[in-house]
């Protein structure tokens, strides 16, 4: 008998333990620890949440993320399993989204009392952007998320990250020669190199290195070259930010087949990365990590990964050097955010934690911490409720985003400890209500009269300005990109058909250009390309993409009261 009496009371513990198990931690506020699935097509990694951020999540909303990236038949097969995931992520507002849409997949964010009771914030600053969802997907009645980079006023405009950006030092050492134009850049990047031919590991240094892994509609690189001159990408055509008409991508001497050909002279010449073609952006960072590329597209791609502590001390760095006729796009905010759209889906456990969470991110907490890191760690504000780097937030800032992270606050590496998701609610150049200026660094009081280091100081003596961003206006280098309420219609099946057949035509013949071994060579497969994809529908594709042009033009007119 005691045996038995025994058993059943060891039976009775590991169901209280089992239950425990299943019910985890609790919140103050009693609630159990949530493990949600955070399905986004914007981020490379895959995994729980770790980190400096993972502890934050935790610690606020007794929540932890398991975070999904998409690959190659991820969505259909998701879609296929009835559920997406808890907090989705897309990367545009086009054909999957809707297909979210229409399948059932996404909350409702109208329904019931959410917004008011789990997501005031969201309701209150960005209105317009809920409408804009529920207008253009949900009839006007429902809202099934809204866009990312979120502006409070479409007065501002984006921090420009479209400008070349090259070895400052190197450029100076060779005394700082004109660049009249695009193909300009060349036999400067060629003299940059001859003069330092290998990178800081001892392997050879190039002029230029690109990548595969963000080729869209066409080759991302290539179409980027029109966004020194003003051009926006537009499917299979070019949008001009200024006059609000197309250029077909294929047209005789467009500014993508310049980009091809300024591709392709670089690879002649011998300054082009041979592994362009077939390496991944993470290939590319560690290069330019390395010191080995000389001339970077994005302000956020090689200067944010050569430009060290440790280098800028010495005088070595990568700044703007714009050629004298470039016209480079920048971006005006937007009230309705971008295309990137935040949503949660219809088959959440609780959905009203998950609306917490983004609402938080919608905060200036939120806001300053999914950029710069936890605050009284990396951040803080002052006795004037102006933000300032701490010394590990400057010495992150400045390059150094393996600096660990003190055991408190969540350990590891910084880079480790990002938030995953990789999306934003605000844009970083809207105001922070706290301090009164942008939520963007650069443009913080405190980082502005931080003493410059010698490379920074050698740029900003030689062009007369303190920011990249003066240094566009005051060279009369920007073209505005008016943000408005336009979003580009689904295509047809047969439409969509005919678009993935003439990308692939346009992608394989463009990288078979760019390492054309010849003038004669890289013609030749100009003309195949061209004729390939007008066989494929070309024509037809950019007839859409001008009346969409039409579309968008209207909007942006209406957007400036015309």
């Amino acid at each position: 008998m005691k045996c038995n009496r025994l058993v059943v009371i060891m039976a009775a513990v590991i169901i209280m333990a089992a239950a425990v198990s299943c019910t985890g931690q609790k919140d103050s506020e009693g609630r159990s620890l949530y493990k949600i699935d955070v399905y986004t097509q914007l981020g490379n990694y895959a995994g729980m949440q770790v980190g400096w951020f993972g502890k934050i999540v935790r610690e606020k909303f007794n929540m932890e993320l398991n975070i999904i990236p998409t690959a190659d038949g991820v969505f259909p097969t998701r879609m296929a399993s009835g559920k997406l995931g808890d907090l989705i992520l897309f990367g545009s507002d086009g054909a999957e989204f809707i297909d979210a849409i229409e399948a059932k997949m996404l909350l409702d964010w109208y329904q019931g009392d959410l917004l008011d009771k789990y997501g005031a914030d969201i309701k209150k600053n960005l209105s317009m952007a809920l409408k804009q969802n529920a207008d253009v997907f949900g009839g006007g009645t429902k809202c099934y998320g809204f866009g990312y980079d979120v502006s409070s006023s479409a007065a501002l405009t984006d921090a420009a990250f479209y400008h070349p950006d090259i070895r400052f030092d190197l450029y100076q050492r060779i005394g700082s020669p004109k660049i009249p134009n695009l193909m300009g850049y060349l036999d400067v990047l060629k003299k940059m190199v001859d003069l330092e031919p290998k990178g800081d590991s001892g392997l050879p240094s190039y002029a230029i290195s690109l990548f595969k892994d963000w080729d869209g509609d066409t080759v991302m690189s290539v179409k980027c070259m029109g966004a020194f001159y003003g051009y926006d990408e537009f499917g299979f055509t070019l949008y001009h930010a200024e006059t609000n008409t197309i250029q077909p991508v294929l047209d005789n001497n467009s500014l993508y087949l310049q980009g091809l050909k300024f591709f392709n002279k670089a690879h002649q010449m011998g300054i082009l990365d041979p592994d362009s073609a077939t390496q991944t952006f993470s290939d590319v960072i560690e290069k330019f990590a390395d010191g080995r590329v000389y001339w970077s597209i994005f302000s956020w791609l090689g200067p944010a990964n050569y430009n060290t502590a440790e280098r800028l001390a010495q005088g070595k760095g990568m700044f703007a050097v714009a050629a004298e006729d470039q016209k480079n796009i920048v971006y005006g905010t937007s009230v309705y955010g971008k295309e990137r759209i935040w949503s949660i889906g219809s088959k959440a456990k609780y959905p009203e934690r998950i609306m917490e969470l983004v609402n938080w991110l919608c905060t200036p907490e939120g806001v300053m911490t999914n950029h710069w890191g936890p605050r009284g760690i990396t951040w803080d504000y002052d006795s004037n409720n102006k933000a300032y780097l701490t010394p590990l937030g400057i010495e992150i800032q400045d390059g150094n985003k393996k600096a660990q992270i003190p055991e408190s606050a969540g350990g590891g590496q910084y880079v480790d400890g990002e938030n995953k998701i990789n999306n934003t609610t605000f844009t970083m150049n809207d105001i922070n209500p706290v301090t009164g200026e942008r939520y963007n660094k650069d443009f913080w009081s405190s980082e502005l009269n931080r003493v410059t280091n010698p490379a920074k100081k050698a740029w900003q003596d030689a062009m007369g300005v303190m920011t990249e961003d003066d240094y566009l206006e005051k060279g009369n280098f920007k073209a505005l990109v008016v943000a408005s309420d336009y979003v580009k219609d689904k295509r047809g099946d047969e439409l969509e058909q005919k678009y993935v057949q003439v990308s692939n035509a346009i992608k394989t013949g463009s990288w078979r250009a760019i390492y054309a071994g010849n003038d004669a060579e890289f013609d030749r497969i100009v003309r195949e390309m061209i004729t390939q994809a007008k066989a494929f529908g070309y024509d037809e594709c950019v007839a859409w993409d001008r009346e969409q042009g039409k579309i968008r033009a209207a909007a942006v007119r209406r957007a400036l009261g015309n």
